[in-house]
């Protein structure tokens, strides 16, 4: 008796979020961490010293805004992490969906909990990252426009009944990073990152050039730590905080082109308090 050969299915993942304080309903990030080197540390004394951080630059549109070319340099510094994805608060069906029905519709999330609310041996927990507390270090944290795309072919028996639509589907777990812990114990806000999704341990193909939307890039927010604590807080943003910088418990001054115009005293005292700590 012959067998009989499954086909293989095109599955497609979609994702947006628009967490609270999100300047777009599909926020996505790209988090840099790495060393600061002393060639580093000396152009940023350099640049504070002589109030050149920011400058006038050009826009997409030919309008005019408020930059800095040495914090958009720090997104590579980025030797002990690197990755982009949908940045959210807590739980991603909250605040997230597919608002655009992007995806296909033969797949579902592994959930956390079997139909017994025991444990889901095949859920993958969010991963905590951590970094060593050791010499100077940045965390850069870049918004933007992305709407989480990945895609794949997989074979149809590979598909079974596993939630409460009772029809058979894909399995798919995601790969999330978590920064609550990180951003918290230095009194920032929280978030996880979902950079990728699984089925059966092959991890799908981002599509990147498709995940744009709008193309917006908001602004970074860039942390220095000094043996694991934040010294300063430094961002290239011309109006208000948005998430997940909107609200925090810190008392540093973010030195930004926001404050230098807002609060001009605030923004002179946290520039000279950063030239102390460096």
């Amino acid at each position: 008796m012959k067998s009989v050969k499954m086909g293989k299915e095109k599955i497609i993942v979609a994702r947006n979020c628009e967490p609270e304080g999100s300047p777009s309903e599909y926020l996505g990030a790209e988090v840099s961490i790495g060393l600061l080197t002393v060639e580093k540390i000396t152009e940023l004394k350099s640049m504070l010293q002589n109030d050149k951080l920011f400058e006038e630059m050009a826009g997409k549109w030919d309008e005019t805004y408020i930059g800095s070319t040495y914090l958009t340099d720090l997104m590579d510094v980025n030797e002990v992490y690197h990755k982009n994805g949908l940045i959210y608060y807590e739980d991603l069906s909250d605040n997230g969906g597919d608002i655009y029905s992007y995806s296909t519709d033969n797949w579902a999330f592994v959930p956390a909990e079997n139909e017994n609310w025991e444990p889901n041996p095949d859920f993958k927990s969010p991963q905590k990252v951590e970094i060593e507390e050791k010499g100077l270090m940045v965390i850069s944290i870049r918004t933007m426009d992305l709407y989480f795309k990945a895609k794949g072919e997989f074979s149809e028996e590979h598909k079974i009944i596993f939630d409460n639509t009772e029809v058979a589907k894909f399995k798919v777990q995601t790969g999330i990073d978590n920064f609550h812990y990180m951003m918290t114990s230095s009194n920032f806000c929280g978030f996880n990152l979902l950079h990728s999704a699984y089925v059966n341990g092959e991890e799908l193909i981002r599509d990147e050039d498709a995940e744009g939307e709008a193309d917006n890039i908001y602004y970074s927010s860039h942390l220095i730590l000094k043996d694991g604590k934040v010294i300063a807080w430094l961002a290239s943003n011309n109006n208000s905080h948005t998430f997940p910088f909107d609200y925090n418990d810190t008392e540093i001054p973010c030195i930004s082109p926001h404050l230098k115009e807002s609060d001009t005293e605030a923004y002179q005292a946290a520039v000279k308090s950063l030239l102390d700590k460096l």
